[in-house]
Formats: C-alpha cells, structure tokens, sequence
C-alpha cells in the first residue's frame, strides 16, 4: 500500500512538474510576442499586450487629451486631440519593446513594475489644425488691431508727449500655430496666449530707449524760455516760437530755421538798438535840441546773438539773456545815456556835469576852430576811454595833457594849459582841432567823476552865445607840472627809458612856463632829485 501510495505520489509530482513547465514554456512563448505584466508607459497599461494592443492603448491617452488657450478679456479656447487626429507614431514600438524582453525571465515580471519613457512622435493633421484655429473664439472676436506708440504734436505747455502703444487682440495664427505644436510636444495642459507673445504686437513701445530719447530730445528744444529783459519791456523766447523754428528730418533731427532766428534777432536790434538815432534832448537851459549825429546807444551784435542763441535753443536754455553787443549804453529808453553825462553846449561854449541827476560841475571851454576841418561836431558819444599824461599827436603839433577823455575818435575832452582863458567866442579863430580844452582843474574834476561809457552831449543852441570868460591863473597853470612831478614814481633800472621820456616831459612843461607860473612850483626839487636819480642808472 505504501509503495503505491509513493508511485502516485511520484506520478502526481512527475505531473505537476511537467505542468509547470509546460506551463512557463507556454509563457514563454506567449512572451515572445507580448510584453510584460506590470510594464507601463506614461499613463498607459500595456502589460500583456501584443504590438498592435500597446499602440492602441498607448493612442488611448490622446483620445482624452485637451489643451486650453487662455485668451485676453477671459476668452477660453479648448482644443482637443481628436480635433486635429492628434496620435504617437508606435510604428514598431511593441516589437522593440518585446525584443527586448527575456521571455525566459517572465516569472520575475509578476512581481516587478517596469515603467517605460515615451518618446513617441506625435502627429496631428496640421490642416485640420489651421481651421480649428481660425474657429476659435480668441480669433474671431472684435479686432482691435495693434498701433506703435509715437510721439504726439507738439502741445503748447506739454511739448512732445508719447502716446502709448495699443497691444490690440489680433491673433498671430502663425506664432499661435507654433506655439500650440511645442504644447502638444509636451503634452501641456494650458497655454496662455499673452505670456506666450500669441498676438500681434507692436513694434514700438513707449517704454522703449530709442523713442523716449527722440521725445527727450525734441522736448530740449522746447522747454527754452530765454528772457530777453529792454527796461520796462519784457520780450520771453517759450517753446511755442522755437517749435514755429523746427523742422523734424525723417532722421529724426531738428533743423533751426535761422532765418527765423535771424529775423527775431533783428526785430529785438531794430525796436531797442539806439546808436545812430535821432534824440530829443533837453537842456540845461529848459530848451529841448533835437541830435541826430553821434554814435552813442545800444548797438547789438545780432550776428553773434544769432549764433549764441542758437545754441541756446539747443541746449534747452531757460533764464534771463542779455544780447551781445558791439556796444552799450547805461540803460534802456529814450533817455539811454542816463542822468550821469556831460552836457557841451558848442554855441554858449560851456558844458555841465551832471552826475546821478544832479549838475555838480560847469566851466566854460574852447572847442574845434570854427572851421570845416576843425569844428567840433554835434551829436551823442561815449567816453572811449580815459587816459593820464597822454600826448596828443596831429600833423601840425604835439602837445602833452594830464587828463584825457576821447569820445569821438581823436576828439576828447582834456586839460589845456596853454590857454588862459576859455569861453565866448575864442573858438571861432583859435578853437581847437575839434577837442574840448578845458582849464586843468575842470579837467581834473570831470576825469574823476566819467568813466569810459558816460555820455557826451554836444550840440548848439542858438540864443545861448556869451561874451564872458573864464581865466585859468598862473597857479592852475603851475598845478599841471606840481601834479606831474608829484606823479613820478620810483626811479628803477627796469622802467629807465620811460622814466627818462617822462622826466623830459615834464622839464619841458616846466620851461615853457612863464617865471610868474613858475613860482608856483613848489617841488622842483623833487624833479631835479629825479633827474639826478635816472643819470646815476645810466
């Protein structure tokens, strides 16, 4: 009993053995053309299946997938892959995947998990894809159609402003296109068409460098307000007159209109210039003289201010401008010499000072020999400048003063020892060569109160003749030589030559002085000590 119970144990076990190994062979077989239990692809299960089976379940993913497009004002758009026949190309996919198996090793399979990457190529019908895109709801809304920001008119009081660009909400189906395949590549969710730069955009923004520089650079002009400032008159250069000026080249740069400019300039010399105009002037007397000569007045450069305000311009200058001129007077108006000037009546030969409105000086004088080459003529002048110990140099004599104030090229006012009187009608037969000679101590006084620029009025007044005269004594006379050798400097090697002319200057006046003048020099001994000085250097 034993012993057969054992043969069929043995017989039982014989046959379970070559079940099982009919069984794994069988497998074996079945793996050689199946993949794998437990063996996954991205989402999909393919675990027992044939070649054709993996592509089907692995195309099962797709059945299911949907992209959203996310579109400006909360406009949504879905796409589905079986719209486009979006699928993987498995071509031969299964077959590497179970050639690559071990069908041997299949039991190990029950147990342990095998996770494949996908690196299928996907496919979609890129037809079909165009039509659905031109279905959207994100294309066929109210186009608002893109605009590039530039920069405006100009405005008075704002200059150049940018306007902003306007995005608008036009589709680029091309860069949508695009964008909706590198989604499918990924197998993205969702893709926002704003980020992803889906629309048509402008080409200039007004943040961008180039076009704030160019509304800058055009606004530098514009903000000039240049004051010009003629007295009472206020003339203000704003940014409406300069932008009349500019033409903007296709380059973008700004052309002046210097024509323009120049006209403006002239306008400004012809209402304030003064030099040569004809003035109304009232005397001291009380009697009003009308003087058309005379090159006194504001003369402006309009040349140079043409150039200097265009540079202005330019530079966007803002703040008080004074022209440049050839020459000023002291201020702006009919009266433009002022209240400080010299008044010369040529008829009644003499003359008031007349400081800050206040006459504080008159003498009579000797003006130009009453000749046609020699009279002093009318009109308005300046003071040229002022000069000490001056040597006037004509063609017929060469005479030495203390005091020299030209105002109309060689003729000027200065001291004039040689006379010792002044005044009447001496002019008409020993007058001057056009010069106004004066007693040396008015000479003195008036040299301390002008400067180079103050005016001096010349002009004749009939009904003012006078018969009287004013003496200058030997003492005055006296004084010019006293005031030169007061006036020596120090004796040294280096100014030898000049101190030597000056020494025989003043020797010269000193002879020339009559024995009762003379007698008024009270420090010739201080010229001989000079004298004696500059023969040691030698």
């Amino acid at each position: 009993m034993e012993y057969l119970f054992m043969k069929k144990c043995i017989l039982v076990l014989i046959s379970a053995v070559f079940g099982l190994a009919a069984l794994y062979f069988l497998f074996v077989l079945y793996f050689n053309s199946h993949i794998f239990p437990r063996t996954v692809i991205d989402d999909a299960n393919i675990s027992w299946c044939s070649e054709r089976g993996a592509s089907d379940k692995i195309n099962d993913i797709l059945e299911h997938y949907s992209l959203t497009l996310v579109a400006k004002d909360d406009v949504t758009d879905i796409l589905k892959g079986s719209d486009i026949s979006l699928e993987y190309v498995t071509d031969g996919y299964g077959s590497k995947v179970i050639s690559a198996q071990n069908p041997f090793a299949w039991p190990l399979h029950l147990f342990k998990k095998t996770v494949l990457e996908a690196d299928f190529e996907i496919v979609y019908d890129e037809e079909n894809l165009a039509d659905v895109i031109d279905g959207f709801s994100c294309v066929n809304v109210e186009q608002v159609q893109p605009e590039d920001a530039y920069i405006d008119e100009y405005v008075s009081g704002v200059g150049f402003a940018i306007v902003p660009e306007v995005i608008g909400n036009v589709i680029d189906k091309e860069a949508l296109k695009k964008r909706i395949g590198e989604a499918l590549l990924d197998m993205s969710d969702e893709i926002n068409l704003t980020e992803e730069h889906c629309y048509i955009e402008p080409n200039v923004y007004s943040n961008d460098e180039e076009i704030k520089e160019q509304a800058e650079y055009l606004n530098n002009f514009v903000k000039t307000n240049i004051t010009y400032q003629f007295g009472d008159d206020t003339i203000v250069l704003n940014g409406d007159m300069v932008y009349e000026w500019m033409t903007i080249k296709k380059n973008g740069k700004v052309r002046l209109d210097e024509d323009a400019i120049k006209a403006f300039v002239n306008s400004l010399g012809s209402k304030y210039d003064t030099i040569f105009r004809t003035r109304t002037f009232k005397t001291h007397y009380g009697n009003e003289v009308v003087i058309s000569e005379g090159d006194y007045g504001w003369w402006m450069n309009r040349s140079a201010e043409v150039t200097a305000l265009i540079e202005d311009i330019k530079n966007g200058a803002v703040g008080v401008r004074e022209p440049i001129y050839f020459q000023k007077a002291v201020k702006y108006g009919a009266k433009d010499y002022g209240n400080t000037y010299v008044e010369v009546n040529l008829t009644a030969q003499h003359l008031f000072v007349y400081k800050k409105g206040k006459m504080v000086l008159e003498s009579d004088f000797v003006s130009g020999k009453n000749t046609k080459d020699r009279k002093t003529p009318q009109g308005v002048y300046g003071i040229t400048y002022k000069e000490r110990d001056a040597t006037l140099i004509g063609e017929d004599y060469e005479t030495p003063v203390s005091y020299w104030m030209p105002f109309n090229g060689h003729i000027g006012l200065h001291d004039a020892i040689w006379r010792t009187k002044f005044g009447s009608n001496l002019y008409k037969n020993g007058g001057s060569h056009g010069c106004i000679n004066l007693p040396f101590h008015v000479a003195e006084k008036i040299y301390k109160i002008v400067e180079k620029g103050t005016a001096v009025i010349c002009y004749e007044l009939p009904g003012t003749e006078s018969t009287e005269t004013t003496t200058q004594g030997d003492e005055e006379i006296a004084d010019f030589v006293v005031d030169a050798i007061d006036r020596i400097g120090k004796i040294t090697k280096a100014d030898r030559d000049k101190i030597q002319l000056n020494l025989e200057r003043i020797r010269t006046s000193y002879k020339e002085l009559t024995p009762a003048q003379k007698k008024h020099v009270t420090n010739l001994d201080k010229l001989e000590e000079a004298e004696k000085a500059i023969k040691e250097l030698k």
